[in-house]
């Protein structure tokens, strides 16, 4: 297993690998990369107070290492047909912008707990799923990916309950966040993420051909 030190160098250079084949094959850097500085406890502090909530101790640990960091790119050519869905890739976290996610993200949850919309059951599944959950990436399509708490889950929200809906994408923040890098940041549209996913198994495929495949297309 490698350690969180470890997880955040991969991101990193993953991040400068995806930067010079997008220069070599002529893709588009939608968002330059930005890595900012560590936060301090007192920052960090400041957040959990305004949102009343304690952050979940590897989005702390991650916070610690970059307040802020986002890199997006995309590209026109199909890869093969197996990834015809994956045209882009992004990966984002931002301490300062915390406040307006979760507040954003709250509402979706609110929406999701309406009983003249959702049934019962549909309303228990949410109140368990997603009241200890943080956002981390807001999805351009208007879903959310999440972060949980002891464990700290990686957990998808589709604000129109799609397939991928309630799927876990990784045990813990780090364990995500090396699959997240191996396949480039692959695109966190749910249809982007759904080539990795094993839905008879209910789990994300985090390593194998398939991940080993999907990098390698990336930089031939």
């Amino acid at each position: 297993m490698m350690s969180e030190a470890d997880v955040y160098k991969q991101v990193l250079e993953k991040i400068d690998w995806l930067v010079a084949i997008a220069e070599r094959k002529n893709w588009t850097i939608t968002i330059a990369p930005f890595i900012d500085r560590p936060a301090t406890l007192s920052e960090i502090d400041a957040i959990e107070k305004q949102i009343g909530k304690v952050l979940p101790d590897d989005l702390k640990k991650l916070f610690l290492f970059s307040r802020h960091l986002e890199f997006s790119y995309q590209f026109d050519e199909t890869l093969s047909e197996e990834f015809r869905q994956n045209f882009s890739g992004d990966i984002y976290w931002n301490l300062n912008s915390l406040p307006d996610q979760l507040a954003n993200f709250q509402e979706w949850v609110k929406a999701s707990l309406d009983p003249e919309y959702n049934d019962t059951e549909a309303i228990i599944n949410t109140e368990k799923l997603w009241q200890d959950k943080l956002p981390i990436i807001d999805v351009a399509n208007g879903d959310v990916i999440v972060v949980g708490n002891n464990p700290s889950e990686v957990v998808y929200f589709s604000h129109e309950g799609d397939e991928m809906h309630g799927k876990i994408l990784g045990n813990d923040l780090w364990s995500f966040l090396d699959f997240h890098s191996r396949i480039g940041f692959a695109g966190s549209e749910d249809w982007q993420l759904e080539p990795f996913f094993d839905f008879e198994q209910d789990i994300m495929v985090m390593h194998g051909d398939k991940v080993d495949r999907y990098a390698h297309l990336l930089e031939k």
